[in-house]
């Protein structure tokens, strides 16, 4: 954080500038409700002018910018009535307010806050977002440390096509708001290959640096904004030019802010990362403010919101699992059951599936607790309404599990059942326990491959890997994954055919293509474990990298990907 040096001037200013935006918002509630005078204009482009003014003398470079953005967009309203625009600029008149107390209580700026307002406020004028880094100062005339090695560039030539559609595979599914860390791992993958490809030449600093972007978006999980997702196009179009341009595009040097934009990105993350470590080393922007920190003085300033379905379907199945545990007891005999206590609870369960729009099944629970409110201790456990009653809580508990999943899309853990007799919790338990042991699979596969290099292509270390696939196709064939299963088929005859019964080692690049194979299965897994679908256009990365190997995949010429040459 920036300290600022002059919050005494800002106390005294204080009075002013919250008076000064109270008049511009009235001033601009007036001409929205008035359709179109332009004198309560006047006053509002006045008031901004004003607070510019301030906002220059406490040396406060974004309230400076968002005060300019603001009498620019009520000037433009004069010549062209706009709702959005209106909106937009409400929004900024409360936002900024907020930063000017921000300011005052921490005693400290942080231009970044106001970022998303500004760019906001020029999405809704038709004009171009500022870059985050827009107030980052960084001497980009660093050179990339350590070199680059003498990387592969007609290999990068000759990939370039595949990698750029692993690029953008995974930023379609950011785009579209699918799991954002899987795709950004997919991202972060391609961009690691371009970097070690492209050798040493003109553009070796961009792919560093973007990479190390990547990398720390995905480690550490920062917020995907408007302006971080058009950076990442960006990085897309500079893959484009790599493919139709070749090594010509490789002796280009990138857009200067390119590379500033992406060292502010490795700045806000940890340098968890190899890459990212050194991109914050040779820049020496790594002891600021972190993308958590952030975010936490952002919420701090404008307050947040949760979900309040996703609050209601914890405290149901609370209150669900509770009953289920007196149940429980009851079977085993081990204590006396207060048979009134349970009726209670499931009309509390009742109450509240009422309120969020489940009156079917909160009837069901109320003629059920009417029904045992009056049973002794001692009731059979064995009879038939004892059963009855269990059946019930587990559709109970079954509905709670859809609320649940309304939240997020549908995917293969959480697939419905055929047999409204089995608890949907414990069926999604149960296909996560086999997504855990796939993973526990290609997780040793990818060390046994990795000690099959290091130790001079030596089979030895790889025996025991068509084993290892035969247990994870099963897995996948469980799950019903038929499209992974046959990728991991094609693995396991490329290891067989070509690394255990082969007579030539098989190289680095086939190497790095069975990886890309791997781990697209990979991503598609955790995005199950994680409950975040991720689509399946990873699927189609990997069904192209086992076909570059020699092994194509049935069905994936004709299914293709969402690569387009055009764009």
């Amino acid at each position: 954080m920036v300290a600022i040096t002059n919050t005494t001037s800002l106390t005294f200013l204080k009075e002013a500038i919250d008076t000064t935006l109270s008049e511009a918002e009235a001033s601009l509630e007036a001409f929205a409700e008035e359709r179109g005078d332009a004198a309560n204009l006047d006053q509002c482009a006045g008031a901004f002018h004003q607070l510019r003014g301030i906002s220059q003398v406490l040396e406060l470079n974004a309230a400076t910018l968002m005060s300019e953005e603001m009498e620019l967009a009520a000037e433009a309203l004069k010549r062209q009535r706009d709702r959005a625009l209106i909106q937009a600029l409400g929004n900024a008149i409360v936002l900024l307010s907020r930063y000017f107390e921000y300011v005052q209580l921490k005693d400290s700026a942080l231009p970044e806050l106001l970022i998303g307002g500004i760019n906001e406020l020029r999405r809704a004028g038709g004009k171009s977002l500022i870059q985050e880094s827009h107030f980052f100062s960084v001497d980009l005339a660093r050179a990339r440390e350590p070199a680059a090695g003498p990387g592969e560039p007609a290999a990068l030539v000759e990939q370039g096509r595949r990698l750029r559609h692993m690029y953008q595979v995974g930023l379609l599914g950011l785009l579209r708001g699918d799991n954002r860390d899987a795709h950004l791992k997919l991202m972060a993958r391609a961009l690691q290959r371009v970097d070690r490809l492209c050798g040493d030449c003109a553009q070796s600093r961009f792919w560093w640096v973007a990479r190390a972007a990547t990398e720390s978006l995905a480690v550490d999980r920062m917020v995907i904004t408007p302006a971080r997702k058009a950076l990442l196009a960006q990085y897309d179009r500079q893959l484009k030019k790599l493919v139709y341009d070749g090594e010509r595009a490789l002796a280009q040097e990138a857009p200067l802010l390119l590379i500033k934009e992406s060292v502010f990105l490795a700045s806000l993350g940890s340098g968890a990362t190899d890459c990212a470590a050194e991109v914050r080393a040779v820049f020496g922007a790594g002891q600021g403010i972190s993308d958590a920190d952030l975010q936490r003085e952002l919420a701090l300033m404008t307050g947040s919101r949760g979900s309040v379905i996703r609050s209601v379907a914890g405290a149901l199945k609370d209150e669900i699992n509770q009953i289920k545990d007196t149940l429980d007891l009851a079977a085993q005999g081990v204590a006396d059951t207060d048979y009134a206590a349970v009726a209670g609870g499931l009309r509390r369960v009742a109450s509240t599936l009422e309120m969020v729009g489940k009156e079917q099944e909160a009837g069901v629970l109320r003629q059920r607790a009417d029904a045992i409110a009056g049973w002794p201790a001692d009731t059979d456990v064995e009879s038939a309404d004892f059963h009855a009653l269990v059946d019930d809580l587990l559709a109970a508990e079954n509905t709670v599990a859809s609320l649940e999943r309304s939240l997020a899309p549908s995917d293969d853990v959480r697939r419905d059942a055929t047999n409204s007799n089995i608890s949907l919790y414990q069926l999604d338990d149960a296909r996560m326990t086999v997504v855990g042991e796939c993973r526990a699979g290609l997780a040793l596969a990818k060390r046994s491959l990795a000690s099959y290099m290091d130790n001079q292509w030596d089979p030895m270390h790889i025996s025991n890997l068509p084993g290892t696939f035969a247990t994870i196709s099963g897995g996948l064939m469980f799950l019903e994954l038929e499209r992974a299963c046959r990728v991991i088929a094609a693995c396991r005859r490329h290891i067989e055919e070509r690394l255990l019964r082969g007579d030539q080692p098989p190289g680095q690049p086939a190497m790095e293509t069975l990886a890309d194979a791997l781990t697209g299965i990979d991503y598609y897994l955790e995005s199950m474990e994680e409950r975040k679908p991720i689509g399946e256009g990873v699927l189609d990365v990997s069904e192209r990298a086992v076909a570059e190997l020699g092994y194509p995949v049935t069905g994936q010429a004709e299914r293709g990907g969402p690569e387009s040459d055009r764009g």
